[in-house]
């Protein structure tokens, strides 16, 4: 469980549907998420906000994202593998937890 002012880091694999980091976040606190680094998807680089639809046929599967008001491979987070409760962290956000538990991330 993270005290305020204290920090976590976690290195995430975008093969993995879910990425468990192991940090407790505890309900009606407020968090600062921060991610650096680049993945490849198959030919289109982009950073933890993902990318929009750069063609018809993304465009028209929009709906098969993770969540789909978000980019293709935005970094998305959740809490105790809890897929109601999807949230896009991007490069940067700060977010009041809605429910205590496990971060976890899905690419």
């Amino acid at each position: 469980m993270l005290s305020v002012g204290e920090s976590a880091s976690a290195t995430i694999s975008a093969i993995e549907k879910w990425n468990d980091t192991g940090i407790h976040l505890t309900a009606s606190q407020e968090y600062r998420f921060t991610t650096t680094g680049q993945w490849i998807d198959w030919t289109i680089t982009c950073d933890a906000n993902g990318y929009p639809s750069p063609n018809w046929v993304l465009k028209i599967s929009e709906r098969l994202r993770r969540v789909t008001n978000e980019n293709w491979f935005a970094l998305i987070g959740a809490i105790n593998f809890n897929e109601r409760n999807l949230f896009a962290i991007g490069e940067e956000r700060t977010l009041v937890m809605s429910e205590s538990g496990t971060l976890l991330y899905k690419y």
